[in-house]
């Protein structure tokens, strides 16, 4: 199940040698309702905040000296050692590295391989940004079909297109139904009816144990190549249910746009013939995608993005489920990854089924924030939530956790009996440190307190 949370907005754009410093604190008087809704197999807990109550910590970014003391390991087990030990979070296995030198600082079984949940996330942003630039955009091509009056939509693999005629809240900078109309009307078309091709997905629609009930939960949408707001019926709820057709129902939103019968939009199973292209609407760029995927953890933009590292490296091959995990892992490979004992069902890490260690999450974060990460990379930084401040962390971080807030940034994981948490925080000292902790075997309302006490004190702590 996902976390209610709320995006408040991004940061600067993360650089090597760079650490967050919070700018403004929580106020201690801050209202709390918790929201336990059962959903996509992971657990949402939402936040009703007071009109009265300060905004959260807001994350800046300065540079840091290079001679920042290395935290020792020895003592770092003393703080996190009982954490870990603490019957809350069941079985845990952990990896803390430092980011600088890779060398590990402390560790459970780190290469024991656990269900991920949503930390999968990680493996997909980071193969979509290794591979593909980081301006890459999806197009949505507008026809002419063999019938004068036909309108062909072939779709490229963007569900991210606006229902409305600004793009929603959840995808800034996507393209919308009033910019695709608008290509037809450019043309000097009045179609009468609208056939939408099967663009370049293929395969079941729903991912291996992926169940129906999570469409109305609001958690996925059957994977096609095009739809409105990622199926969303309403795009400015993040926790919006979602539709069961959402091919057919881009389509008759196009048809109300252009005055044609809803009931002539047709989905095709089989390839569609054109005469002639109108022209194309674009989604947004590649590292906005990702960003609006890591915040909102939208697990079919996830399934978008890593079809879409397929198809960049198959571009001639339809894609699905398998094709996309192949990608992702076989892409991560490549730039010399251990990707050994990792197993994906899907790509956004809604499968119970999926496999990963927490030295493989850690291996990937470093990826972006070792000294030799590229700047497109470095991109993954600044789109993950923050804790205390935005995304799944925006209700995280109080209590006796509050020192990490604005200092934390990870992505969260959380499946039924499983809670994760893997990302980057700055020591006190100004040392940077990619971190993953994966906890199963218990409730995660439970085990999330202490996975956020042990990233607080990865920030708060010296420990030398």
């Amino acid at each position: 199940m996902t976390e209610r949370r709320v995006w408040r907005g991004r940061g600067p754009a993360w650089r090597i040698g760079v650490v967050l410093v919070t700018v403004a604190l929580l106020v201690a008087g801050l209202v709390v309702a918790a929201l336990l809704t059962d959903v996509e197999g992971e657990l949402r807990a939402g936040r009703d905040v007071s009109a009265s109550a300060s905004p959260p910590p807001s994350p800046g970014l300065v540079a840091a000296g290079d001679d920042a003391p290395t935290p020792d390991p020895a003592a770092l087990d003393g703080i996190l050692g009982p954490l870990a030990s603490s019957p809350a979070v069941g079985d845990l296995t952990a990896s803390v590295v430092d980011d600088a030198t890779g060398q590990v600082l402390w560790e459970r079984r780190p290469r024991d391989a656990r269900v991920p949940a949503s930390t999968v996330k990680l493996l997909t942003a980071v193969a979509a940004l290794s591979r593909l630039p980081a301006d890459a955009r999806v197009d949505t091509v507008l026809a002419r079909g063999t019938r004068p009056d036909t309108l062909v939509v072939i779709p490229g693999g963007d569900p991210t297109m606006s229902g409305s005629a600004e793009p929603g809240p959840l995808f800034p900078g996507a393209a919308t139904i009033a910019q695709a109309a608008g290509v037809v009307r450019t043309a000097g078309q009045t179609p009468a009816r609208i056939v939408v091709a099967p663009g370049p997905y293929t395969g079941p629609r729903l991912g291996p144990g992926w169940s129906p009930v999570d469409i109305a939960a609001g958690n996925i949408a059957p994977v096609q190549a095009w739809m409105l707001d990622a199926g969303r019926l309403d795009p400015a709820d993040e926790y919006s249910p979602r539709t069961s057709e959402p091919t057919l129902a881009a389509g008759r939103a196009l048809a109300r746009e252009l005055g044609v019968d809803p009931a002539e939009v047709q989905v095709s199973e089989e390839p569609v013939e054109t005469t002639e292209e109108f022209g194309r609407v674009s989604s947004a760029p590649l590292t906005e995608r990702v960003r609006s995927m890591l915040v909102h953890s939208d697990n079919v933009l996830a399934e978008a993005i890593c079809r879409e590292v397929a198809l960049d490296r198959n571009p001639d091959q339809a894609v699905g489920f398998t094709a996309g995990t192949t990608a992702v892992v076989d892409t991560l490979a490549e730039r010399g990854l251990d990707m050994s004992g990792v197993r994906l069902d899907d790509c956004s890490g809604m499968s119970a089924g999926n496999r990963l260690s927490a030295a493989a999450l850690t291996d990937v974060l470093r990826t972006a924030a070792a000294p030799d990460a590229t700047r497109e990379l470095r991109d993954l930084l600044d789109a993950l939530p923050v804790a205390a401040g935005s995304g799944t962390l925006a209700d995280r971080f109080d209590g006796p956790s509050a020192a990490g807030a604005g200092w934390v940034r990870a992505k969260t994981g959380t499946l039924r009996g499983t809670s994760a948490l893997a990302g980057t925080v700055t020591s006190a000292d100004g040392r940077t440190m990619s971190f993953a902790l994966l906890a199963s075997g218990t409730d995660p309302t439970v085990a999330r307190p202490v996975l956020d006490r042990i990233a607080a004190e990865l920030r708060s702590c010296g420990c030398r």
